[in-house]
């Protein structure tokens, strides 16, 4: 199939298409996202000002989330860096060389690549997750310390 590029313009028109097109055939199923309850996430209630309740139940849900989605990404690398890793074929037209050498960047580990946008998703997904299992642990010491004085107060 041979495809005549107008300009710039064009080919961006083109590009969209291409991934419009790309968009329907996923291979990752992506959670669906509820719309906001203003109830608050994981069951965290800050009503009343002088208080947060934390239902850690539904916080540890959201965090196996994390853990879930953190695999989904990293199998989304390890996909990215297989089939990356091969050079597009050339073609044979008189700009196929330079779109080969751009498509190899956007897909490489440079800044604005794919492996690079991946890896920094899970690098902060990482420190995401750590800093809701340190929440998690200073909630469940601080709820043991209130039984522990209450039990004191019988």
């Amino acid at each position: 199939m041979v495809v005549r590029v107008r300009g710039v313009e064009h080919a961006k028109q083109m590009r969209e298409e291409l991934r419009e097109e790309q968009r329907g055939s996923r291979d990752v199923a992506l959670p669906e996202v509820s719309a906001p309850t203003g109830a608050g996430a994981a069951g965290v209630m800050a009503e009343g000002g002088d208080r947060i309740e934390l239902d850690l139940g539904s916080f540890g849900t959201a965090v196996a989330d994390l853990e879930r989605l953190h695999g989904v990404l990293t199998d989304l690398l390890a996909r990215a860096e297989r089939e990356l890793e091969q050079p597009l074929g050339d073609g044979k037209g008189p700009v196929a060389r330079n779109m080969r050498e751009a498509f190899g960047l956007r897909g490489g580990d440079v800044g604005g690549g794919v492996r690079a946008a991946l890896r920094s998703y899970l690098a902060e997904l990482t420190e995401v997750r750590e800093a809701l299992r340190q929440v998690s642990a200073t909630q469940q010491a601080q709820d043991e310390q209130v039984a522990q004085a209450l039990g004191r107060l019988r």
